[in-house]
């Protein structure tokens, strides 16, 4: 079955404000819906397979590409179920690497003065994994077994970020603020921590945690252009 681009509805897999202001300002049309993936259960599980493998465990950049597809793949079975049959489902996951070591959300304020008091001057990589779900292609009323049945597109994005030097007063204040505690890696580009980034190599978008970019190049991969999920242009005044 077939399903031409402009009935194709975009569903984002994430709760991020981050994710959905980066759509919107691209002017991209989506819907979101949230996925309910278990994270730490799934990694635990993949760390376990990798080191029975003789590895030491994922890699950050596995880990952001995982949580990507296992988040998109979760939503797609969902609306499957509910016999959707015109989306494309859209996960991403960030991971922060520095010095060898993946760095989620630190959730404690410990944890983020922790890590913030280590990048002062450094620099890390921030890895955004990207996985596209492609529904399209299942029959009305078909029963799917597994997620792994539908078609899947990836990106994995990695951009390098350049620290500057923050003195404690500065990172007490940052930390106060709340933001990092709830991104990967304990700082954001679009926010309070944007005062601290001596620069980045990469996109922009990846560090903040989706490539606009990596979408396009999915969805071209799935025969979509993404001009077709434009909105329209806004009339200003």
């Amino acid at each position: 079955m077939t399903t031409s681009a402009s009935s194709t509805r975009l569903i984002l897999a994430s709760a991020s404000p981050a994710r959905r202001k980066l759509l919107e300002d691209s002017r991209i049309a989506f819907t979101v819906r949230v996925s309910s993936v278990d994270e730490d259960a799934a990694l635990a599980t993949a760390n376990e397979q990798a080191r029975a493998q003789g590895r030491a465990g994922l890699t950050p950049a596995e880990t952001a590409s995982l949580l990507a597809q296992l988040k998109a793949q979760a939503v797609a079975a969902e609306l499957a179920a509910e016999g959707v049959r015109d989306a494309l489902v859209l996960g991403c996951d960030s991971v922060f690497e520095f010095e060898g070591v993946a760095y989620g959300k630190p959730h404690t304020a410990e944890a983020a003065r922790e890590r913030i008091s280590a990048m002062s001057g450094n620099h890390g990589v921030l890895h955004t994994g990207h996985a596209l779900v492609d529904l399209r292609g299942l029959e009305p009323g078909a029963e799917l077994s597994a997620t792994s049945e539908l078609p899947t597109v990836s990106e994995l994005r990695s951009a390098t970020v350049h620290f500057d030097t923050l003195n404690p007063e500065e990172i007490e204040a940052y930390i106060a603020t709340g933001e990092p505690l709830w991104v990967a890696g304990s700082f954001t580009l679009d926010g309070y921590g944007s005062a601290f980034i001596r620069g980045i190599e990469g996109e922009f978008h990846t560090v903040v945690g989706l490539s606009i970019h990596a979408l396009r190049d999915m969805l071209r991969r799935r025969e979509v252009a993404v001009t077709d999920l434009w909105l329209a242009p806004q009339n200003e005044d």
